[in-house]
């Protein structure tokens, strides 16, 4: 009997793997992402986080050292600390020493520097534009590339820390260069994210309980087709929905528990059963 069940286990194992696989393939004999790379997604988001909490931990001082002189806009308020937060942790940039060729995208939102020879561009981000999409907080900025890396891990974004720009803050990030202009159409995108388990929410916009993604039309820059015909989300709209807010959060209060939060947000993120939890979980115990 136990021999029996120990089959049947195996099996069942198998076949939530292959329904798991199945259910994220792109359809044409290539898979947006697999299960086992869910381990290596989630380590890199612990490292992400790690990066990123202690400046989020230290905007808070600020905030709290500084109440009653901090300027009534949201968004100079959310420069103001994290400009200094980032001094006081050694995380910022001059942005004259950022290298590559400067120039600027059509929508304003970033300003661009190529080095050509490693294929890389350095991106200086204005984390406030388009918040009216987003429906986040300004203060909230420092978690977008977290959930871009968890969802588009081949089209990273490393950040490298804060500069300024006319009094307002700005991230910088490096990321490796795609080597194509050709653009996939509405469809093959909306096939690509609904794989990853994200729903058409209306025009342009597609998520779950936890997270969105807009401005991933075929018209515009933020998705393009590598030489292999993979689909690469350079640099789309993340918009956070409250639960996946309070798991943020959460992970900011307690260290200890750093690690379980950023495992059960990938999984939340990918839309995993309990049942591929725990072939992902099992599948690390064994690496």
């Amino acid at each position: 009997m136990k021999l029996i069940n120990a089959i049947i286990n195996l099996y069942k194992g198998e076949n939530y793997a292959r329904r798991f696989k199945e259910s994220i393939s792109r359809g044409d004999g290539g898979e947006c992402r697999i299960l086992h790379s869910i381990p290596s997604i989630c380590e890199r988001a612990v490292s992400d986080f790690g990066c990123v909490r202690m400046l989020a931990r230290a905007c808070t001082d600020e905030r709290s050292g500084n109440t009653g002189t901090l300027p009534q806009d949201p968004i100079l308020q959310t420069s103001n600390t994290l400009i200094a937060a980032a001094k006081k942790l050694d995380l910022f940039v001059d942005s004259a020493k950022i290298p590559g060729t400067r120039y600027t995208i059509r929508t304003g939102e970033s300003e661009i520097r190529i080095v050509q020879k490693d294929q890389l561009y350095y991106k200086i981000k204005n984390p406030f534009a388009k918040l009216h999409l987003k429906k986040h907080l300004p203060k909230c900025v420092l978690f977008e590339h977290i959930v871009h890396n968890i969802l588009f891990p081949d089209c990273r974004l490393d950040f490298l820390g804060v500069t300024e720009d006319s009094r307002e803050a700005r991230l910088v990030f490096r990321q490796n260069a795609v080597q194509t202009d050709a653009r996939p159409d509405d469809g093959q995108i909306a096939k690509y994210l609904m794989c990853l388990g994200l729903r058409p929410e209306g025009r342009y916009n597609f998520g779950n309980e936890y997270v969105f993604v807009t401005d991933v039309g075929q018209d515009g820059d933020n998705v393009l087709l590598d030489d292999s015909g993979d689909l690469r989300f350079i640099d789309p709209i993340i918009g956070f929905k409250q639960p996946l807010l309070q798991k943020l959060f959460d992970a900011l209060a307690d260290t200890t528990k750093l690690e379980a939060e950023i495992d059960q947000l990938v999984y939340k993120l990918y839309g995993l059963t309990d049942d591929e939890i725990a072939i992902v979980e099992k599948s690390s115990a064994t690496n």
